[in-house]
């Protein structure tokens, strides 16, 4: 074994910044919150021995194990906190302090962990956001919250729309369908609303998207809000609309139509009366027992 004289030679700042992998600047940190003791001066200079190294080692290592400064300073200063044999070895009330620390060492430890893993678990889900991201990139299809179906069926009828005033109407549904969508508030089920390429649908989808609801009469609102409905039965099956209807979570359809009267688009009469009907219709695809 290297035997070590207990004087070692004096290191400057730099010096113990380089042999752990840090910098000037947070030596000089971790000095003001007292995590690293400040040592004497000789000469205008600040002496550093062996001890500021290992203890700055220490600090470090748990910094990249993501440990809090906070729970360091307890971790470095309750050193019995590690030691069994300390503990068993000390007077009763030492031990017992020694076990109270060493289990406050333990929380904050797991604390630790814990948000590690939820960090993990956030990196995770943006990862798979990024993939999804990039793959919809790659095809060319829009960057957006939105599903690539619900993304399609906008852009085929904002390229389709008759004048701007219709293509308007289109792009404020697209940024409603957005936020949606972006605030987790668009229910899965809702993709059956966007179709695919369909002429006729697209045509239908159009016209609708020309009429200003606010200058339709009551009946008018109460009309339109039925046909959307129909639109949909008419393209789904019973069978298909029964798994929709048992699938679908109808406090979530209630959320989204509440979201959307807080936008004030396009009416709220017919934002009403649409939430009523869809409710209506989810009752009544649901089979009977």
């Amino acid at each position: 074994m290297i035997q070590v004289p207990c004087e070692t030679v004096p290191m400057r700042v730099a010096e113990i910044a380089e042999l752990t992998g840090t910098t000037v600047r947070t030596v000089r940190y971790y000095h003001s919150l007292g995590l690293l003791p400040v040592p004497g001066e000789r000469g205008g200079w600040r002496d550093y021995d062996l001890g500021h190294v290992a203890r700055l080692s220490r600090i470090r290592w748990l910094v990249q194990a993501g440990v809090s400064l906070e729970t360091i300073r307890r971790v470095l200063d309750e050193p019995e906190a590690t030691g069994v044999e300390r503990i068993d070895d000390a007077p009763a009330a030492g031990a017992a302090g020694a076990r109270s620390a060493a289990g406050s060492v333990v929380e904050d430890l797991a604390e630790a962990l814990a948000a590690v893993e939820d960090h993990l678990a956030e990196v995770s889900r943006q990862r798979d956001m990024l993939s999804g991201l990039l793959e919809r990139a790659r095809t060319g299809s829009t960057v957006s919250p939105m599903s690539p179906r619900m993304a399609a069926f906008f852009d085929r009828l904002e390229q389709a729309a008759p004048d701007e005033a219709t293509r308007c109407a289109v792009r404020k549904e697209r940024d409603l369908t957005d936020l949606a969508c972006y605030r987790g508030q668009m229910p899965p089920e809702a993709e059956f609303l966007f179709v695919d390429p369909d002429p006729r649908y697209d045509a239908e989808s159009l016209a609708l998207y020309s009429q200003d609801p606010t200058e339709l009469s009551d009946a008018q609102i109460e009309q339109r809000a039925r046909d959307m409905v129909s639109r949909l039965e008419a393209r789904l099956t019973p069978e298909h609309l029964a798994d929709l209807a048992n699938s679908v979570d109808t406090e979530a359809v209630q959320a989204l139509f509440r979201l959307i009267t807080t936008t004030g688009y396009p009416d709220a009469r017919l934002t009403r009366t649409l939430e009523r009907e869809f409710l209506t219709a989810i009752d009544r695809w649901r089979p009977s027992e």
